[in-house]
């Protein structure tokens, strides 16, 4: 009955410590897991930005494109309108 007793109260002084060392990391492991899930986060988010970025920059280069497009054009037919007006121009004085 003696070593019986021993025998428990081991027992109950290794869960003591046991719980007593869960206790004390259960808040660290917590706090990683809550980092670990606040970094995932910030990185969809970084990435969704990214994303919007690279999105508002292809816009950019598309209506830039078509600016010069629409200038190369618009000079185009003025050189048209110039060479007509200089037609028009030489066969008025050549009458």
């Amino acid at each position: 009955m003696n070593m019986m007793n021993g025998w428990l109260i081991l027992g109950i002084v290794a869960l003591l410590f046991i719980s007593m060392y869960v206790y004390a990391n259960i808040f660290v492991f917590l706090e990683k897991s809550k980092n670990k899930k606040l970094k995932k986060i910030q990185e969809q988010e970084n990435e969704i930005v990214r994303q919007e970025n690279v999105k508002k920059e292809q816009l950019r280069a598309e209506k830039f494109n078509k600016l010069k497009d629409r200038s190369k054009q618009i000079k185009e037919q003025l050189n048209w309108l110039k060479q007509m007006n200089e037609t028009i121009s030489e066969q008025h004085n050549s009458q």
